[in-house]
């Protein structure tokens, strides 16, 4: 067939056929380089697939079953987003009762009554400090108990606001397995805004027991030291907490974070209480 002999229309339709297969191969070999990267080039791309079962009843036949499949690509930038936004609201600041109301450090809500993990080695021989919300309320919190073994230190805070409302509470999602070695993760930092640094788990350091001390597990990270305040949380792409920055995670590795299973730990078994109780 001479392509010189071909009608206007005839030449149109030979045009959009050339896009069409041309497109076509484009994607196969886009899908086929995605496969066979290596993965630190893929490893912010996961695929989901979803099912759509629709039935499919001409009149007067058995009726027939149709599955359609399409992939979904989920960027990890927008887990990361995800998570953040999930566990915000269960994230608060310490500082200083004093005039000048020094940070102090970070910690998180664990429970619905109110009850926050963070790092002890922040209060000395302080028993109370001022937290702040999310939403920038303000309330004062004692120190209840502290667990040597991982370095953190529980508060209960008052039941009302300093100026007098009345506080809810959204405890984080603290998850109940270990992280895998590669497995990404995002630390919560900032002293005055929200900042956030990703990294993934480079070593899980197991739990030390010995006759005089034991020390809590720790989570080993490529998240750089500056980026890692005390207190700070350590997050999974789903949004739980994983791990806490304390004095003892930081003794074994700068850029290392307590197990979140040492949280758990404490809050079921119970750690010393000490004498002052949060006022209202």
């Amino acid at each position: 067939m001479d392509i010189e002999h071909l009608s206007k229309s005839q030449i149109v339709l030979l045009t959009l056929l050339v896009s069409f297969v041309t497109s076509i191969a484009t994607g196969i070999v886009t899908v086929s380089l995605m496969e066979q990267a290596p993965p630190s080039i893929a490893q912010s791309v996961n695929r989901i697939v979803e099912r759509t079962v629709e039935k499919v009843v001409p009149g007067g036949q058995t009726a027939a079953v149709v599955t359609r499949e399409k992939t979904v690509v989920v960027k990890e930038s927008d887990l990361i987003s995800q998570a953040v936004e999930r566990v915000n609201p269960s994230v608060v600041r310490l500082y200083t009762r004093d005039s000048a109301s020094v940070f102090l450090g970070f910690g998180v809500v664990v429970d619905a009554s109110g009850a926050i993990a963070s790092d002890s080695d922040i209060f000395g021989e302080n028993a109370d400090a001022e937290i702040e919300l999310s939403d920038g309320a303000r309330v004062r919190a004692f120190v209840t108990a502290r667990d040597a073994g991982s370095g953190t230190a529980f508060l209960q805070p008052a039941t009302t606001s300093a100026d007098g409302k009345a506080l809810v509470w959204k405890s984080a999602a603290v998850a109940l397995q270990q992280p895998v070695l590669g497995q990404t993760v995002i630390a919560f930092s900032g002293k005055n805004i929200s900042r956030i640094a990703d990294g993934i788990v480079t070593a899980l350091i197991p739990r030390v027991e010995s006759a005089d001390a034991a020390r809590a597990g720790v989570i080993d990270t490529g998240i750089s030291a500056d980026a890692i305040l005390p207190g700070s949380m350590l997050l999974n792409t789903d949004g739980e907490v994983v791990g806490i920055s304390t004095g003892v995670s930081r003794s074994v590795s700068e850029s290392g974070f307590i197990s979140a299973s040492a949280l758990i730990k404490s809050v079921s078994s119970g750690a010393p209480v000490l004498d002052k109780k949060p006022a209202k």
